[in-house]
């Protein structure tokens, strides 16, 4: 029987060992961590990654600990007029078979991580830190590096490599180009629900668009507490892609004052209210142009690993869990061998991701918009209204 390895325990490594249990298949997840958890703020969840999550018998779990938006909200920054209402919720459902849900990535990791112990068909190693890949036409040989600093080897029939946006094996076998700093930053912040104005407490999601800038917020955890980030441009060069970059509070306070300079007073005095922000330099790559950027003999990327990409379409979880899905099915090619699975899996995914790619990156163009680009912006929401802001090409996959 082929041995699978999975590195990688976060959101997409999780995702990918659940849904290959569902079709019978094994795997040994390694994690470099001691523990298993996961750090962030809040996530979006469209109806496309929400209907696969639901197949794997999550909703319930998911529905405890997520929030179902009523609607989305757009707005200007520079005056706080209403550009577009989007209705979600029960339009969703109705539309796409899944409402969108907005949940702490820490919450959707851990009923995923539940879920993965519950099923008892992977073999998660903690404390097992990737030291280097030997990728041959028989097999893929791993160097480990262990909680007490010796070296162990396992050798597996290949690999899904789901280890993130700076991922290990990436750099290893694809080589250290390609990760591209944005000159964006998102700083985020969670606040209790309940202590906020009422003004603040709705069930919408809102979205906010301004020069070198747009904010957006909405209910976490079930509703008890109120997830909001500010996404802006900077000058400062990040040492690297990452949460919890080391922003001193005075630099915070400063980019988020020079960023807001010119907004509505509403919007000032909402971001006011937060007292600890996490800085998040923001990285992607170039939109993946063929399938060889996810998969190299027996061995394949899944998820941030595979194409990072900026957070302006809310489908970073979403690609991963799309990802982990198609991975699962193509494993399942029984008359294939190792490497004619894994390309067909890439085969599949790289055209999809590329385009969620390139339409963050245009995202970012467009919502942070000023002068022409901002008018023609908001005049097609105000005329275009929900079928402006719908996107039936990313929801219904």
């Amino acid at each position: 029987m082929d041995q699978l390895s999975i590195v990688g325990g976060g959101i997409g490594g999780l995702a990918a060992a659940l849904s290959l249990g569902h079709l019978g298949s094994t795997t040994q997840l390694l994690e470099q961590a001691d523990l298993f958890v996961e750090v962030g703020a809040g996530i979006g969840l469209g109806p496309n990654a929400l209907r696969r999550l639901q197949d794997w018998g999550l909703d319930k779990p998911l529905r405890s600990r997520g929030f179902i938006p009523s609607e989305l909200e757009v707005r200007s920054a520079h005056d706080g007029q209403v550009l577009g209402v989007l209705p979600m919720a029960d339009d969703f459902q109705r539309r796409y078979g899944a409402p969108y849900m907005t949940i702490h990535r820490a919450d959707l990791h851990k009923v995923l991580l539940d879920a993965v112990q519950a099923q008892g068909m992977s073999d998660l190693q903690l404390s097992k830190c990737l030291i280097a890949i030997a990728n041959s036409a028989d097999g893929v040989q791993l160097t480990l590096q262990n909680a007490d600093q010796s070296h162990s080897s396992l050798q597996a029939s290949a690999l899904l490599a789901s280890d993130g946006v700076n991922s290990a094996v990436r750099r290893q076998l694809w080589g250290p180009a390609g990760l591209q700093a944005s000159g964006h930053w998102a700083y985020r912040t969670l606040m209790p629900r309940h202590l906020l104005p009422a003004v603040w407490r709705s069930d919408a999601m809102g979205l906010w668009l301004g020069e070198r800038l747009h904010v957006v917020h909405y209910p976490v955890s079930g509703g008890e507490w109120f997830n909001l980030v500010v996404l802006l441009e900077s000058a400062d060069q990040p040492s690297g892609p990452g949460w919890d970059q080391q922003r001193l509070p005075e630099q915070t306070q400063a980019d988020l004052h020079h960023a807001l300079q010119g907004t509505t007073s509403r919007l000032q005095d909402l971001v006011r209210m937060a007292e600890h922000w996490r800085a998040w330099a923001l990285f992607d790559t170039a939109p993946l142009s063929s399938a060889q950027g996810m998969s190299q003999g027996r061995v394949a990327l899944l998820g941030d690993a595979a194409h990072p990409m900026l957070p302006y379409l809310a489908q970073g979880a979403g690609m991963a869990i799309e990802d982990a899905q198609a991975f699962a099915k193509h494993w399942h090619q029984a008359q294939l061998n190792p490497q004619q699975r894994l390309r067909a899996y890439a085969d599949e995914r790289w055209r999809r991701v590329g385009r969620v790619q390139q339409r963050a990156r245009r995202n970012a163009q467009i919502f942070h918009a000023a002068g022409g680009l901002a008018w023609a912006r908001d005049w097609g929401m105000r005329l275009g209204g929900a079928w402006a802001m719908d996107q039936p090409w990313l929801y219904a996959y």
